[in-house]
């Protein structure tokens, strides 16, 4: 994309961000640099009175193109967004929650945005999965939920887990083509051991610990399941119970991004 080529205004401003879409994939920084750069056109083209566009962009992404610069926008945010998941995940597996959670948190602000964007679609795109409201919002939710989750692995707090797989079992209903059943099932699994661990009443404990093991394998989930049921057999003969949940709307879910 040679932006040179096709405006009228400032033709060393135009270079530069032609530079910056070359270089935008090359990292976060690239692609946030791009973003900036092509906000600050956006700008001057709105305040240029002249016409100033020499000939018709033609901005691609997957399979499809458009003229349209709202477009170009919400590729570039969608693409970094999908960078910052990505290195998000590198963090977390690496337990650096921190780091995690500044990349997740501007992650939840594109969402927003993209959420937000309103735009003419020609029939040529209107019917791209990215430009559908419900991948936007269901976008928004799993990441939300990928922050709160986050977010309990620093600090185990059982709310923040329970937020954390509502925001995804929200999502994956919204967004069905999309759905991750097995992520659901693992952040709500973690909730529930996160209950588990923390309970007095053994009755609690049981339930939840019951419920953790049956949703996801995990090591630690085992172990403490094994001395729940030790201890039951040994002191407290209870029987497990299933335990009653609450799904998030999508205003209500709205309300806590």
């Amino acid at each position: 994309m040679l932006f040179e080529h096709i405006l009228s205004v400032e033709k060393a401003t135009c270079i530069e961000l032609s530079e910056c879409y070359e270089n935008s994939e090359e990292s976060i920084a690239s692609m946030e640099h791009y973003l900036q750069k092509y906000c600050e056109m956006l700008e001057l083209l709105e305040a240029t009175k002249t016409p100033c566009v020499k000939k018709q962009p033609l901005f691609e992404w997957h399979d499809r193109n458009s003229s349209s610069w709202i477009f170009e926008l919400y590729r570039i945010k969608h693409t970094l967004h999908k960078m910052l998941m990505a290195k998000a995940k590198e963090h977390f597996d690496e337990c650096e929650y921190k780091k995690s959670h500044q990349l997740l948190t501007r992650a939840v602000v594109l969402c927003k945005e993209m959420l937000g964007t309103e735009f003419v679609k020609t029939p040529y795109v209107r019917g791209m999965p990215e430009l559908q409201k419900e991948f936007a919002l269901a976008l928004l939710f799993r990441t939300k939920g990928t922050y709160a989750f986050n977010l309990h692995m620093q600090k185990t707090t059982p709310a923040v887990a329970e937020m954390a797989y509502k925001f995804v079992e929200l999502s994956n209903a919204v967004w069905k083509r999309g759905a991750n059943k097995s992520y659901e099932n693992k952040l709500k699994a973690h909730y529930h051991f996160a209950v588990a661990s923390t309970a007095d009443d053994p009755q609690v404990a049981l339930n939840h610990s019951t419920l953790a093991v049956g949703l996801h394998e995990d090591s630690n989930f085992q172990e403490l399941h094994d001395g729940i049921l030790q201890k039951n057999e040994q002191i407290h003969f209870l029987t497990a119970e299933d335990v009653p949940g609450s799904l998030y709307t999508v205003s209500n879910a709205l309300s806590k991004c």
